[in-house]
């Protein structure tokens, strides 16, 4: 069992379970009901449902998708987590078909960790790497 008062190791516990293991109860563990992600993009998340939202969203689009923790850096309750997603593209995302393409997505997220759960969280992936990853038609100027 994590030690609960330690925010790094509820993040590690939270990629691990969920992630690595897909240990999907581990989510209302680990998640405060009154949870927010402000997820960027993709809108605000809410409670240990939205992130199993957020969940099966992406494993049906990525049905091996599995997230490598790089770099953990803490600030009292906070943690940033800097990560990586790989995954084969299997199912759609975004509006392209699944591809077979395998992909490889930096992301950032930041987590409140109080009371041994997330509280709430700011994350983004870079989505405009994972579309060209996909093939998407996307192309940004030279500055």
């Amino acid at each position: 069992m994590t030690d609960r008062t330690d925010p790094v190791a509820v993040i590690r516990e939270y990629y691990d379970r969920v992630w690595h293991r897909h240990e999907t109860d581990a989510v209302h563990e680990l998640f405060a009901e009154g949870y927010v992600n402000h997820a960027g993009a993709r809108g605000t998340l809410k409670g240990p449902e939205g992130i199993l939202t957020n969940y099966r969203n992406t494993l049906s689009a990525f049905a091996d998708g599995t997230f490598a923790l790089e770099m953990l850096v803490t600030e009292g309750n906070k943690v940033t987590a800097y990560y990586t997603m790989t995954g084969t593209h299997t199912g759609p995302f975004m509006g392209i078909p699944a591809t077979g393409a395998k992909v490889s997505v930096p992301g950032i997220g930041i987590y409140e960790v109080r009371d041994g759960q997330i509280q709430e969280s700011w994350v983004v992936r870079d989505t405009l790497v994972l579309l060209k990853q996909l093939g998407a038609d996307v192309a940004v100027p030279a500055t």
